[in-house]
């Protein structure tokens, strides 16, 4: 996967700037680990649920210019709450041949398995 451009996108649902730092950092430095080529980051405070994001349209954006080969994320939850949307926006950005790769190990290939994902991190508190 070296070489490849990486948008990094980091959500925190309630304000903590520390939190989001952290985050960014830590998915900074997993990209450097990987050899991948970070072209852009986004890191917003905002919940999960809601999929008109600022930030998921910048994503967004990038992705439609083809702008980027990868989306890093820490886990699935941090793209979105909501199984159903975040399952189409998933199938979305894998239509625009981008791969998304978490930074906490899982990398969802089928649809099944980014439902059990998405189900296993909606059980935690926060959104």
């Amino acid at each position: 996967m070296e070489n490849k451009r990486a948008w990094i996108y980091c959500r925190v649902a309630h304000p903590d700037a520390h939190a989001l730092a952290a985050q960014q950092a830590s998915l900074e430095a997993y990209a450097e680990a990987h050899g991948f080529k970070v072209v852009g980051t986004t890191a917003e405070q905002a919940s999960g649920l809601d999929f008109s994001r600022r930030g998921l349209a910048e994503v967004s954006g990038a992705v439609a210019d083809g702008k980027i080969d990868l989306l890093l994320v820490a886990d699935l939850s941090r793209l979105g709450r909501d199984v159903g949307r975040t399952d189409a926006y998933l199938r979305w950005l894998e239509d625009q041949f981008v791969e998304v790769v978490c930074a906490d190990g899982a990398v969802p290939q089928t649809a099944t398995e980014i439902l059990r994902e998405l189900v296993n991190t909606s059980r935690t508190d926060y959104r």
